[in-house]
């Protein structure tokens, strides 16, 4: 039998209201993403941060989602990363993406700017997720995210990583 299987390519796609990561940002995230397999497409969006303008909050939260939801893929599984989303823990987060690979069904985290989000990127979110009652600078959870998504393929896969 000649034909060969097509291996679906994951896309992950993490788009972030903030500044693109510098040099020493870029090299963690990379070393999780490096790690990862081909058929991991790992994509960053980075958008601009609307704090320093003369918005009010509620203007910079109203903007911001906007631009949010109009970076999102069609026909991606929405995340919404926010301080009153539901918990999970790295095995169920390894399972979610391994549902939506099986579906193949590309995913799209969204984390917004310092102020947060609208309702509206909740509700057009199909899930919404704490990464804990924490709060962390954008760079660092962005990094925690990449670590989390390698973390999820090496359940995945049963390798030895995850302890």
């Amino acid at each position: 039998n000649d034909a060969k299987q097509r291996i679906y390519i994951m896309i992950i796609n993490l788009i972030c209201i903030g500044s693109k990561p510098k040099a020493s940002e870029k090299e963690s995230i990379e070393y999780y993403t490096k790690q990862l397999p081909k058929n991991f497409n790992v994509n960053f969006t980075y958008l601009k941060n609307l704090s320093s303008s003369k918005l009010s909050t509620k203007e910079i939260i109203k903007k911001e989602s906007a631009i949010l939801l109009n970076n999102i893929p069609q026909e991606s599984y929405v995340i919404s990363w926010d301080l009153e989303g539901k918990q999970i823990s790295s095995a169920d987060f390894a399972n979610l993406i391994k549902q939506k690979i099986q579906s193949k069904k590309s995913i799209s985290f969204l984390i917004g700017g310092s102020h947060g989000f609208t309702n509206e990127v909740k509700s057009k979110s199909d899930m919404v997720l704490s990464a804990s009652l924490l709060t962390f600078p954008h760079k660092l959870f962005r990094l925690i995210l990449v670590e989390q998504i390698y973390r999820a393929h090496t359940i995945i896969a049963n390798m030895p990583y995850h302890k």
